[in-house]
């Protein structure tokens, strides 16, 4: 019964860290949840001093540090967590975001074609899929943006943002009646899309269509999208 003793204080010792860490875990994510990122990330520290290896707390640390504008201490806990779980793409997906917000992209690139690898579908590889479209976008790489949406849209059908993303792209290229094609499937996917019957109308004026230009221009402006006014006053009211 002696030689017992120490053996149920452990146990118990370890039951009661298990408790703690818990409770901390519930504690933090209950911060987050109410918006107190300096709160949350305390509460963390507690979990990952008490449980090293516990993936969701670094993940959640680096959350609430990402949240602070903690760039550093966002990189650095998923750096560990990646190391330890090489195939978490959540905690790709958001070393990627750290990446693009310091500038870091090729590195934000790299993480986001592993999610693609990883996922061949599914919300993550759909969200990669998205950001390196845009991304591809902004540098003016139009191929690559195609490419991208091409794959998204194959994977994402019912998604109305990748129709009408692709739409864009396929509008910069001057390839208009794809890119009308695919903005009329993301307006029947979405009636509510403003962004896509204002693209649509680019491409319809662009074609002398300028009844049909206006008609979708006065939809954009009726679901609220103010800034294709301009565009109003110079096609439509003559």
């Amino acid at each position: 019964m002696k030689i017992a003793l120490p053996l149920l204080s452990l146990l118990f010792s370890t039951a009661t860290l298990a408790q703690t860490a818990d409770g901390d875990m519930i504690a933090g994510l209950t911060a987050l949840k109410k918006e107190n990122p300096e709160a949350a990330e305390s509460a963390f520290n507690k979990v990952v001093l008490e449980e090293p290896g516990n993936a969701k707390a670094w993940y959640y640390r680096a959350v609430s540090r990402l949240v602070q504008g903690d760039h550093t201490g966002a990189l650095s806990d998923l750096d560990h967590l990646i190391a330890m779980e090489p195939a978490d793409v959540h905690a790709l997906l958001r070393r990627a975001e750290v990446f693009t917000a310091t500038n870091a992209k090729a590195e934000a690139k790299s993480d986001l074609h592993k999610v693609v690898g990883l996922n061949a579908n599914g919300p993550a590889a759909e969200h990669a899929l998205f950001e390196l479209g845009r991304m591809a976008m902004e540098e003016n790489d139009l191929p690559t943006a195609l490419r991208h949406y091409d794959r998204l849209v194959n994977i994402a059908g019912y998604n109305a943002m990748a129709w009408c993303d692709r739409g864009i792209v396929r509008s910069a290229l001057r390839d208009d009646d794809r890119a009308i094609a695919d903005l009329e499937k993301a307006i029947e996917i979405d009636p509510t899309l403003d962004q896509a019957y204002a693209q649509l109308a680019i491409v319809l004026f662009r074609q002398d269509r300028r009844q049909e230009g206006c008609y979708a221009l006065q939809q954009a402006h009726d679901l609220g999208d103010r800034s294709v006014e301009e565009l109003m006053l110079l096609h439509c009211d003559r």
